[in-house]
């Protein structure tokens, strides 16, 4: 009885000296992708749940440096849901002219899992924070890069 939903934001970033500027865009404005659960009882009838990145500020991060991100979870269904897990797994970094840069692994940029599943009352709408962190090795052609980040998470009936 669960209900999958990705998302995908685009982050915009700079580094300047040794440090590297995360940001994500407005969010009204991201590209989703839903999917629900095939063969699960009692999910066909549920919307799946939201994702969006609501914090506004750009993320600075020295090599090695942590920081976070503020995630809303809405639940648009009539039901509670219970969101199970949330994830964001990094793509490959793109220039300024969003041209791939090969030389820049996006294992340099990671982001912690939410670490507790959180319950949504029907219409309801919770923020969670996603840990976000940058390797201590971060090649040069890193800099001025924009990371795409694909969120998706698991939600049950509650």
């Amino acid at each position: 009885m669960e209900v999958a939903v990705a998302m995908t934001i685009l982050g915009v970033g700079a580094a300047v000296v040794a440090a590297m500027h995360l940001t994500w865009p407005a969010p009204e404005l991201p590209a989703m992708a839903y999917a629900v659960s095939n063969g699960e009882p009692g999910v066909s009838d549920l919307k799946p749940f939201e994702i969006n990145d609501v914090s506004g500020a750009p993320v600075e991060l020295t090599p090695g440096g942590v920081g976070s991100r503020l995630v809303r979870l809405s639940n648009p269904n009539s039901v509670d849901i219970v969101v199970m897990t949330l994830q964001a797994v990094p793509g490959q970094p793109l220039d300024a002219a969003h041209n791939r840069v090969p030389d820049c692994p996006s294992g340099v940029l990671s982001v912690r899992p939410m670490a507790e599943p959180v319950s949504i009352p029907p219409a309801g709408a919770v923020e969670v924070e996603m840990v976000v962190q940058i390797s201590p090795d971060v090649p040069d052609a890193c800099q001025d890069s924009v990371f795409p980040l694909t969120y998706s998470g698991r939600a049950t009936r509650g």
